[in-house]
């Protein structure tokens, strides 16, 4: 398994709000990815509907943790310290800073500025 980011796929609608929406967060992840194509490369990244449940981040981190984004980390032990863990042993990010301070850190490329 290589690291998976999974981020929703824009735009979407949210049956509780009117409108056509896009994830802020995700959206920073997007422009991340465009900053550093070379990540395509050596990360999987998997868009997902909006809607609940997310079958494909239940099976890997559980039901409580299927917001996006998300990036489940392939090799726990090179996790960083802020990482959340899973009932399964995966370690993960949420927050798109440390997303992509991580992808920085193995993979090279632009980071978020400070």
């Amino acid at each position: 398994m290589r690291d998976t980011l999974f981020i929703i796929r824009a735009p979407f609608e949210d049956p509780a709000l009117e409108g056509t929406w896009f994830c802020r967060d995700c959206a920073t992840m997007e422009g991340a990815l465009l900053a550093n194509p070379q990540w395509l490369a050596r990360i999987e990244v998997r868009r997902l509907p909006y809607p609940r449940p997310r079958h494909e981040i239940i099976s890997l981190l559980g039901e409580e943790h299927q917001s996006m984004p998300v990036l489940v980390i392939a090799d726990a032990e090179k996790a960083p310290a802020e990482a959340g863990a899973a009932a399964s042993g995966r370690r993960f990010l949420t927050d798109p800073k440390a997303i992509a301070r991580y992808l920085v850190g193995r993979y090279g490329g632009a980071g978020p500025h400070p």
